[in-house]
């Protein structure tokens, strides 16, 4: 027979041993964050190459995502709540954007969750990229791009920032000219 005390030791350790596993995978997410960091700071400060040669530098699946939530953690007012992706062969992506309904005033048009599903080729050119959408899925139900265009000019009317179409071209981080996508990795060429 198990006593009181006995539950409650057991209990303890197991709490220990969680917080242990949470604090390393908060570690590793933290490393992984500040490496793509890193690696963006020094392509940008990196003088093109005399030979006319790319440098490369290449980010797993993992960090790119542990970079995305860390910058919006830090940012004061997100436009997005959250968004990871999944890096698939051949420039194709795979991807999960998260918005705040309610803090958006879209909450009674299009629900309390606005959980974007997409599917898409990333595409790049000359120090600028995009995604050609394949597909794109809301609360998994499938919807026109209008419909995400029209969240994200929602968000930059709230948050009073720029807005662009999901199809417009956006400017890679500074000194980097392409990115090529292979499965679960992405290669940045400066």
């Amino acid at each position: 027979m198990m006593t009181k005390n006995g539950l409650d030791r057991r209990g303890s350790i197991a709490l220990i041993c969680i917080a242990v596993l949470l604090i390393g995978a908060i570690d590793q997410m933290t490393k992984d964050a500040l490496k793509v960091g890193h690696i963006l700071r020094t392509i940008e400060m990196h003088p093109p190459g005399s030979d006319g040669r790319d440098l490369t530098a290449q980010v797993t699946e993992d960090e790119l995502n542990a970079y995305i939530a860390y910058r919006l953690a830090q940012e004061q007012e997100p436009v997005c709540d959250s968004l990871t992706v999944k890096l698939l062969d051949h420039n194709h992506v795979h991807g999960k954007l998260r918005f705040d309904a309610q803090r958006l005033n879209v909450d009674t048009l299009l629900g309390e969750n606005l959980d974007f599903d997409f599917k898409g080729v990333f595409l790049t050119r000359e120090g600028a990229a995009r995604i050609d959408l394949v597909s794109l899925q809301l609360n998994g139900q499938p919807v026109n791009p209008q419909v995400l265009d029209f969240v994200i000019h929602t968000a930059a009317l709230v948050y009073r920032t720029e807005s662009s179409g999901i199809n417009d071209w956006y400017e890679l981080p500074k000194g980097i000219k392409r990115i090529q996508i292979n499965k679960a990795k992405a290669v940045l060429y400066y």
